[in-house]
């Protein structure tokens, strides 16, 4: 006669039988398995924190790069802008183009134009088609302070020129990183 054990046994089947009979191994085969699923996807999350990481403090890089340059670059035109109003006062454009044209052998630095703040037309520039053409933007006509602002991907300079009682005219520095 069989026993309540022996049937149960066979309805089981044999790997479950098996199973049954290593209950300890097959308990710490699953523990494994549930390890390495949890330290896998730890690494998973942890590799897409580091990426985002990275590309966050690139981005504050480059952010600082970009406002270090374009202060650097501020600091040239204010400087710049004195050269040209001495050489100005004096009448003396031949020698206003010449620093344009040294000026813009500096690497980025793509145009460079001197606006009439009377006439608000360029009467010297680094690119001889807009000289005698109206300048229209009225914000860089009116500024008294050097400012610059980035249109796609140039860093626009804008300088006065300042006499002694009057605004004399604007700078205007185009630049590309």
């Amino acid at each position: 006669m069989e026993t309540k054990n022996e049937i149960q046994k066979k309805q089981r089947g044999k790997i479950a039988t098996y199973v049954m009979n290593h209950k300890m191994v097959f308990s710490l085969l699953l523990i494994l398995v549930v390890l390495f699923l949890w330290a896998f996807i730890k690494m998973y999350f942890m590799e897409k924190h580091f990426e985002k990481q990275t590309t966050e403090m690139k981005t504050a890089y480059e952010n600082n790069m970009d406002s270090l340059a374009a202060k650097q670059l501020v600091l040239t035109s204010k400087v710049f802008s004195w050269a040209i109003r001495s050489e100005l006062t004096r009448e003396n454009k031949e020698q206003v183009n010449q620093f344009f044209l040294n000026f813009i052998k500096e690497p980025g630095v793509v145009k460079v134009e001197y606006v009439d703040a009377t006439t608000a037309k360029v009467t010297l520039s680094t690119d001889k088609k807009d000289e005698g053409t109206v300048y229209t933007n009225q914000v860089a006509l009116m500024t008294d302070e050097t400012i610059f602002y980035r249109n796609d991907s140039v860093l626009n300079v804008i300088s006065p020129v300042m006499g002694l009682n009057n605004k004399m005219g604007v700078l205007i520095i185009e630049y590309i990183r």
